[in-house]
This record gives C-alpha cells, sequence and structure tokens, in this order.
C-alpha cells in the first residue's frame, strides 16, 4: 500500500517532530493526514464519496465547531444550515466559548481522529517503518489496525463498519465541554455512537463510577426488578393477542 510514498514520508517527518511542531507545520500535517487517508482508503475499496464524507466528519468534530445557534437566521424556525455558518473554525470563536480551541490543539484533534480510524480493526495497512511509531506522542499507541479501541466499551471498532454508517461514530471528550473539559488532544478521543449516550455528560471516572454501583446493586438485588413489575410479561402477551 503506497498512498503516495513521498507525501507518507512527509507526513511520518512531521509526526517526529512530535510536540515541537508550529502553526505552519500542523496545517501542512493536517492537509497531509487527510492526504494519506484518502489514499490508503480508497486503496482499501472505499468509495471516494465516503472518504470524503468521513473527512468531512473528522473537520466538523475537529477543527470546526459544532452548530453555534439553534435556529437558521436565512429562514425562521428551521436548523442552521452550513450555507448559515452554523460552525466555525474554533480558534475563531469568542476565547472562554466552550467550543473555543486554539489552532494547534484543534487541528491535532482532527490528526488524532483520523489515526484513530487508521488503527481500527481492518483498516488500511501501511509500509513498516513508516506511519506505526510516528503519531505515539498524539494516539498513546502505535497506528496499527486493531490498537484502537472504543475507550468507553473497551471494544474493537471495525474500520469497514464505520465506512458503511458514519453514524456509528462520534467524538468524544472525557471531561465534556460543558463541565470545563478542553477540546485538546488529550481530552478527545472518538467513541461508539452507543457509548457517547453512555457516558452523556459526564467526566469518564463518574460513568465508570456510576456503572459500577449499579452493577453492584444489581448483583445484590437480581431480582428487583420482577418484584415490581409483576405482570409485565402478561401486559406485553395481551399486547400482542389482542392489539
Amino acid at each position: 500500500m503506497n498512498a503516495d510514498n513521498k507525501k507518507l514520508g512527509q507526513f511520518v517527518a512531521l509526526g517526529h517532530k512530535a510536540l515541537g511542531i508550529d502553526v505552519e507545520d500542523v496545517r501542512s500535517l493536517i492537509e497531509l493526514a487527510r492526504h494519506v487517508f484518502r489514499i490508503s482508503s480508497i486503496e482499501t475499496g472505499v468509495a471516494p464519496s465516503v472518504v470524503t464524507a468521513l473527512l468531512t466528519k473528522f473537520t466538523d468534530a475537529g477543527r470546526r465547531s459544532p452548530p453555534t445557534a439553534a435556529f437558521s437566521k436565512l429562514v425562521p424556525g428551521r436548523p442552521q444550515s452550513g450555507a448559515d455558518g452554523n460552525r466555525e473554525k474554533r480558534w475563531r470563536l469568542e476565547v472562554g466559548h466552550k467550543f473555543y480551541a486554539e489552532e494547534i490543539p484543534a487541528t491535532l484533534v482532527e490528526v488524532k481522529y483520523i489515526l484513530e480510524t487508521l488503527s481500527m480493526t481492518g483498516a488500511p495497512v501501511f509500509p513498516p517503518q513508516t506511519i506505526q511509531s510516528a503519531f505515539t506522542w498524539l494516539t498513546g499507541q502505535p497506528v496499527e489496525p486493531g490498537t484502537f479501541r472504543d475507550p468507553i466499551q473497551l471494544i474493537p471498532i471495525s474500520f469497514h463498519d464505520f465506512c458503511a454508517d458514519r453514524r456509528l461514530i462520534q467524538s468524544g471528550h472525557i471531561y465534556p465541554l460543558d463541565r470545563g473539559g478542553r477540546h485538546e488532544p488529550a481530552n478527545a478521543f472518538l467513541m461508539l455512537a452507543r457509548s457517547n449516550q453512555l457516558q452523556g455528560n459526564n467526566t469518564l471516572p463518574e460513568m465508570i463510577d456510576l456503572m459500577r454501583h449499579i452493577v453492584q446493586r444489581h448483583n445484590a438485588a437480581p431480582n428487583y426488578v420482577e418484584t415490581i413489575t409483576p405482570a409485565a410479561e402478561t401486559i406485553a402477551g395481551e399486547q400482542v393477542t389482542n392489539p
């Protein structure tokens, strides 16, 4: 898998600069990351239109903010659209806005999302000694197929499942932005949409602690639900037989 060897080499070289990269470096890094992702994905059989949609998703979750207003200024009562400027580059927002992030960390979050996707099960395989160890400072682990797991459920994520349904994956934060968390690589990661629902507005430690206590209470009272819903099966059966 070549993925345009020259640009792949440039991408790896910038990766080895680690946290020493400046604004110009990070602007080159994201363009190279997008190019490497596009070429490698298409070479493994992903449709170009799907690749474009995935890259847009990464940008919307990385450098750009979520919608900044509930309704359109152009069409009263309608949600904002892209033409209505519902998303903005995060560093152009007012400092202190919950979606604000400086250009370098916001861009590195987007690069991290691309690398996490390239670390999913079934992702493209790169030549040895290229991207595998060049970005461990950003991802925390080698960029190799199968190394990335959903950080909530700790289960593998399929690259091809993600390509087939972009809604499968969402971006998340260990410390939610509503709770004062920052949009930066150390706090941001991809996760399954179901995991995002489970986490809600909790921090990751809070969610794990909550689930631990729920399991402990259910183990201590395994039949409690049945005691408060004694007729549930009968009612369900009546609904089926007598709609």
